[in-house]
């Protein structure tokens, strides 16, 4: 199955600085994943020009997890008009973590006028439906997006390419994770998306990530 023609993937290259991957979804509701750094935007905006888009054409943001490099440009979406959402306990962590978001950013922790919270369940977006997985581990509040029509998982930062979150940040847990992941490995994924890295392609090797990153960060009891 080939990479849906309504999505666009925008990855953060840099080596210098860090920011995540951004997806945008072009359908009856325009929808972007993970937006990043509020002042990496400009990047974001340029790709998306490329592609005949604008950040005024996002009609919802939304935010796999609470850290400032996948949620903190939510707020100039809201400025332009887009509803911004996020998990409920992610924006609770938010307002726990001002001391970790000033020195990981020089900035205080801004408000965020979240217009709805995602949890556990399905998530309708017009004619689309995407499943929602909470999936803590690497943050609290953390969700996956699963477009199961298009086989398509948005594993924000508990999965990548040949490796998984960090747990080491505030609020991280080992054993929360390898139970996220466990939960995403009986998803029919063709294409995983991440939060950073490389996208994977081809429900094969999708499967033989997961089980090679279980056995390599988890062990074979896992």
């Amino acid at each position: 199955m080939p990479k849906p023609e309504r999505l666009y993937i925008y990855p953060w290259e840099s080596y210098t600085e860090n920011n995540c991957n951004s997806y945008f979804i072009d359908g009856p509701v325009k929808t972007l994943i993970d937006p990043g750094h509020a002042h990496l935007l400009h990047h974001l905006e340029a790709r998306m020009a490329q592609d005949g888009f604008s950040l005024e054409d996002v009609h919802l943001a939304l935010a796999t997890h609470p850290h400032p490099d996948h949620c903190e440009g939510l707020l100039k979406l809201k400025e332009l008009g887009a509803l911004i959402a996020m998990h409920e306990e992610a924006l609770a962590f938010l307002k726990s973590f001002s001391a970790q978001w000033e020195y990981m950013t020089g900035r205080k922790v801004p408000d965020f006028p979240v217009d709805f919270f995602v949890k556990e369940g399905r998530l309708t977006l017009d004619s689309e439906v995407f499943g929602v997985l909470e999936t803590p581990g690497h943050a609290p509040g953390s969700i996956c997006f699963y477009w199961e029509k298009e086989g398509v998982l948005f594993s924000g930062d508990v999965v990548f390419v040949q490796s998984v979150g960090r747990v080491d940040l505030p609020g991280g847990n080992a054993a929360l994770l390898a139970r996220s992941i466990a939960k995403l490995m009986s998803l029919d994924v063709q294409l995983l998306c991440p939060g950073h890295g490389p996208t994977l392609e081809g429900r094969g090797d999708v499967k033989e990530n997961f089980y090679l990153i279980r056995q390599y960060f988890f062990g074979p009891q896992a």
